[in-house]
């Protein structure tokens, strides 16, 4: 039988699957060789990698939010809401993966001992100390991992030949390294206190010696000396606009006020109490006398500055104090009166006393601006040199206390970041012991074998169709060549067939060895970097 006629086409044209699966099956050893070789590299895989076991625990991290002025959101500096995580991520793997906290591992577990331990061949040198920390930095760097598990949400995992090994190493690291983070969370806010604390001390000397060069001139000059006088150059502007706006006041509704407390004494009373019997107490004369050095001083500094609130509230505590006593004198001398009128005649007389002091503070700032107003005109080159001292004076005690201010915050900021405010990172859940090895995974090995012979088998197979240029039938010879066919020969196994047969046998060959070496690097290689 002609062996071309065992597979002629039939005379129906078109496609013709079965002349495919006969084209698939004369060159199935194409297909199921690679297919059996991938599997057994595959279960060779298996059987010789090492196990490797994993554990790991989870760290999570909080921002609370800050509804304050003074402190910082500690989470604007990862930018926005979406770039948490992934900012968060890399600065936990730059630490984790950072030569100095791989040492720090290494040294506090003495894991270079292990390295340093193990025998020598005769001859060669023992490994230096420095060299197995190298080689144990190294061999910790590919044990430990960080994965995102969530929002906000990392694994910390370690893996390791030795179950009890991964157990021990990711519990101490996973502690260390939360440790570690925090500290160098709070790293930033105290190099930046200690930075603004040495600006500080610059400052404050500079502004030592600021004083003494003013002090100094206005020691050695004549006998119109402004040492004692508050107004300068700086300040004048300030007080004359509060002297004018305290007079409007004093002569207006304060005025006003006084003149209705007064009437309304003489309807109680009959007539105006005095006050001197009150300014003989030694705690109302020593509380006026300070309201009206206080009150000078609120004069000479604009309003919402933090001298004029510290000033102001120091007002406000001499008045409260200023009242009581008051209150309690009254209610000591008229005691058959009722606690509304002791109440009444106790603010007549508060507010007499408070009305006397204004004016004497106001009397003696006028008279320290005209002090002033005289010696600039008679002395202008003294005036000027007086105006440049206090101008440095009053610009290096603004950056103090701007310094001060910055280093305030800073401190509530890292405070705030040690308590339960602000960033926080926390240890979601411990690493626990795990005698199910992670590496070698058989099911992903099979897949990737089966995988990996399909695609070499059926490439190989396609592969050889595409390029076999022989003819199969009798109507391919016709069909091609344009020639009636008479007759067919049988093959004659020849020298020249034994040469063809065993250059086939090479390529068989070839292709086992090639595929060998391409399972062995996918298993024995690749395989071991993936996982």
């Amino acid at each position: 039988m002609d062996p071309f006629l065992d597979e002629q086409e039939s005379s129906g044209g078109g496609f013709d699957p079965m002349s495919l699966v006969r084209a698939f099956w004369r060159r199935k050893m194409l297909f199921f060789v690679p297919f059996i070789l991938c599997l057994s590299m595959a279960g060779i895989a298996i059987k010789t990698m090492t196990p490797i076991y994993a554990s790991s625990g989870q760290v999570s991290i909080k921002f609370e939010g800050l509804n304050s002025n003074l402190l910082t959101d500690p989470s604007r500096r990862y930018g926005r809401a979406r770039n948490i995580d992934a900012m968060a991520y890399h600065e936990m793997n730059m630490l984790l993966t950072s030569p100095d906290f791989l040492e720090k591992m290494v040294l506090e577990l003495r894991l270079q001992d292990a390295l340093r331990a193990v025998p020598v061949a005769e001859g060669d040198t023992p490994m230096s100390e420095e060299r197995a920390i190298r080689k144990a930095k190294s061999r910790l760097a590919s044990m430990v991992q960080l994965k995102q598990n969530g929002p906000r949400l990392f694994r910390l995992e370690v893996r390791d030949p030795d179950p009890e090994q991964a157990f021990n190493l990711a519990t101490f690291i996973l502690n260390r390294f939360v440790e570690e983070y925090r500290a160098s969370q709070m790293a930033a806010s105290t190099s930046t206190r200690e930075f603004l604390q040495r600006q500080l001390d610059v400052y404050e000397q500079d502004l030592t010696e600021a004083e003494a060069a003013l002090t100094e001139f206005q020691a050695g000059m004549a006998s119109e000396s402004l040492q004692n006088n508050p107004i300068n150059a700086l300040n004048l502007g300030v007080a004359q606009a509060n002297l004018g706006t305290a007079r409007e006041r004093y002569n207006g509704t304060d005025a006003t006020e006084m003149a209705d407390l007064g009437q309304g004494m003489r309807t109680l009373l009959g007539s105006v109490p005095g006050t001197g019997k009150y300014m003989a107490d030694d705690i109302v004369k020593s509380t006026v006398a300070e309201m009206e050095v206080v009150g000078l001083e609120l004069r000479l500094h604009n309003t919402g500055t933090r001298d004029t609130r510290d000033l102001e509230t120091r007002v406000g505590q001499l008045r409260v104090r200023l009242n009581t006593r008051i209150e309690d004198m009254v209610a000591l001398e008229y005691t058959n009166l009722s606690y509304l009128d002791q109440n009444q005649i106790s603010h007549f007389v508060y507010f007499s006393l408070y009305r006397s002091g204004s004016r004497r503070v106001m009397d003696r700032l006028a008279v320290k601006i005209q002090e002033f107003r005289d010696f600039t005109a008679r002395r202008p080159g003294q005036s000027t040199r007086i105006a440049e001292l206090q101008a440095d004076v009053s610009t290096t005690r603004g950056l103090v206390a701007s310094i001060e201010t910055e280093i305030t915050q800073q401190t509530m900021n890292l405070e705030a970041s040690e308590s339960e405010l602000g960033m926080q990172i926390r240890i979601r859940k411990t690493p626990h012991l795990v005698y199910r090895p992670v590496e070698p995974d058989k099911l992903k090995l099979t897949l990737m074998g089966v995988v990996l012979s399909l695609g070499i088998g059926l490439g190989l197979v396609i592969l050889a169709i595409f390029l076999d240029r022989s003819f199969n039938s009798v109507e391919d010879i016709e069909r091609t060549l344009g020639l009636t066919v008479i007759g067919t020969l049988p093959v004659i196994e020849d020298d020249h067939f034994e040469r063809k047969k065993k250059v086939r046998i090479l390529r068989w060959a070839t292709i086992i060895l090639g595929i060998v070496a391409v399972g062995a690097v996918g298993f024995l290689v690749i395989y071991p970097r993936l996982g």
